[in-house]
């Protein structure tokens, strides 16, 4: 399906990060080469565990929301929401601050919205707990529990507070997930079965158990003796050694550019195309040839050649293997000398949720007219790209590239217009 001529366009967007809760803080941060890396423990059989993260610090669901200009029965509303997750609190305020940021209004036909949550398996954290509290106990467990361990719950909360009545589900594809959600909400509109999709990507909330799945399969960083935790996370500096998780969570409102011209809107960017492949790989090595493919589906979807790309923001993990193979999928597609740079380095990665923080991270740079800096980024592994290093550029940002790949040898990326 093209999309060059479906006019799919972003009308609003909502964000959490851990250098900025809400789109301007985060846009503010961006500009700043901001980072904010610290380290988590968990005690397990008398053994203590000790990782690297990128966290959100006192994050007050219902405080926050106060801070987003919505009607008062909505904040009310959103306020006496119970037994929800960290994970869907996160979603739930990024939506909310998206919707806001939109100007859609209760006056629209509800059942032309749909709403995509991107990501599953997303609350480990809480449900690991919860588990582990009612071990010896299971006949006190809340009955919510049979609602809330579901991913499509964020689902049912969205459309309650909106009243929303469109299609609805939750799309998985690891940490290209956000990705994926971006490209399903474009293809339900350029089906034209909808003018609106929320594509919400919550909150991954990993528990020890994730933590130690990553470290062991080598593809987490550790953190290192006489070392600053802030200089820990290095994607695409030669001293890169694996990926630092970050806790992330945002919303893309999209819309069909007949729709917010019929309501007088207006829009950040425009979706011109998306590619995705498999590389017949379950193992989590990366493969050039799949990410090439990718890159070319979605140039050739959106009508233009590698030359019209401003900007690349990377899926940039801080791997070894996954960022050279993403440099040299770069550059065989005709992208030397392309201005680049990892929002990961900043934020850190947050998995499921990367490739839509990403997208707004794009979108913000394309409206502002700037590249935010690549953190830690001091000796590039190539300097046959143009990477933005630790200060920000000025620069004027026509077409944008953003790449998301996952576990399972998925590989997406999609193109944003001005």
């Amino acid at each position: 399906m093209n999309l060059m001529t479906n006019n799919i366009v972003v009308t609003g967007m909502g964000v959490i990060t851990p250098i900025g809760i809400g789109l301007d803080s985060f846009s503010e941060a961006l500009r700043k080469e901001t980072a904010n890396f610290s380290t988590i423990s968990f005690e397990k059989n008398a053994a203590l565990y000790k990782y690297p993260i990128a966290k959100i610090v006192d994050f007050d669901f219902r405080k926050q929301i106060e801070k987003i200009n919505l009607d008062s029965d909505l904040i009310n509303k959103a306020k006496k929401l119970r037994h929800i997750s960290k994970s869907n609190a996160f979603g739930i305020y990024c939506a909310l601050e998206a919707w806001n940021d939109s100007g859609l209004t209760r006056g629209f036909d509800l059942t032309r919205i749909a709403i995509v949550s991107c990501g599953s398996n997303t609350q480990q954290s809480t449900l690991q707990d919860i588990q582990e509290k009612y071990a010896d106990k299971l006949q006190f467990l809340n009955p919510n529990y049979g609602l809330n361990f579901f991913d499509t719950d964020l689902i049912g909360i969205l459309s309650e507070l909106l009243g929303v009545k469109g299609e609805g589900h939750s799309i998985s594809a690891a940490s290209a997930s956000g990705n994926m959600g971006i490209i399903q909400g474009s293809r339900l509109i350029a089906s034209n079965e909808y003018d609106v999709v929320i594509v919400v990507a919550p909150l991954m909330d990993i528990s020890l158990y994730e933590y130690q799945g990553f470290t062991a399969l080598g593809a987490m960083s550790r953190i290192e003796k006489n070392s600053k935790i802030s200089n820990i996370y290095r994607p695409f500096d030669d001293r890169h050694n694996g990926f630092v998780y970050g806790q992330s969570a945002g919303c893309l409102i999209l819309e069909s550019k007949e729709s917010v011209l019929n309501r007088g809107g207006e829009f950040y960017g425009s979706i011109e195309g998306y590619g995705i492949n498999l590389d017949a790989n379950r193992n989590p090595n990366p493969s050039k040839e799949g990410e090439q493919k990718a890159m070319q589906s979605a140039l050739k979807n959106a009508g233009i050649c590698s030359k019209q790309i401003d900007y690349v923001n990377t899926h940039g993990s801080g791997s070894i293997v996954g960022d050279l193979t993403e440099v040299e999928a770069l550059l065989s597609i005709g992208l030397e000398n392309v201005k680049a740079n990892s929002t990961k380095s900043l934020i850190g990665h947050s998995l499921s949720a990367s490739g839509l923080v990403e997208s707004i991270a794009s979108l913000i740079q394309i409206q502002e007219g700037f590249l935010h800096p690549t953190h830690n980024l001091e000796k590039a592994i190539s300097d046959d790209i143009d990477w933005i290093k630790n200060t920000p550029r000025k620069m004027n940002i026509n077409y944008a590239m953003n790449n998301s790949f996952g576990f399972g040898g998925i590989n997406t990326s999609i193109i944003i217009k001005k």
